[in-house]
């Protein structure tokens, strides 16, 4: 489903969809920075098993099974935007150096997932959204960043809503 998207970048109006016919651009994915930004809230440590391999936000790995993670809130928005969009929500990371994600494709399991893609302009206004699922993931967010309006893309995984990867155009 397509959120509907304001075509200008100052209004506050509801939004209008971005152009659907542009052809898709190549996708440069950013990982959260090492080390992260402070935090007012101490890490939660946990450990992965066969039943809770979640994904790191460094590296964009599945944890494997007796790897400790860290759960920490994290928002997504560079600090010193001003957007009515900014919500700190949940991640794992590793509590390793893992080493920073620096791929042109993502892992294989995060497009196993259901995804929440929603594009954002330079004022960090939502442009567009859609949920899909990961196979489909790479074409809607090329077609997305294809508009000019789109500045970049931040993804989420649809059922629990944690933050994954923002998107930039290559």
């Amino acid at each position: 489903m397509t959120l509907p998207m304001s075509s200008s970048a100052e209004s506050t109006e509801a939004p209008s969809q971005l152009q659907a016919n542009l052809a898709p651009v190549a996708l440069k994915y950013v990982a959260l920075p090492v080390p992260l930004p402070a935090s007012d809230t101490m890490p939660i440590s946990l450990t992965a098993s066969e039943g809770m391999r979640p994904p790191c936000r460094r590296c964009l790995l599945d944890a494997s099974p007796g790897e400790i993670l860290n759960l920490i809130a994290y928002d997504p928005f560079p600090a010193d935007s001003i957007t009515p969009y900014r919500g700190t929500g949940p991640i794992f990371v590793h509590a390793h150096d893992c080493g920073l994600f620096k791929g042109e494709v993502l892992p294989e399991r995060q497009l196993s997932r259901q995804l929440s893609v929603r594009a954002y302009n330079m004022n960090h206004m939502m442009v567009a959204a859609e949920v899909v699922e990961g196979s489909d993931f790479e074409s809607t967010a090329g077609g997305m960043l294809a508009d000019e309006q789109a500045a970049y893309i931040n993804v989420h995984n649809a059922k629990p809503g944690c933050f994954a990867v923002r998107v930039e155009r290559a």
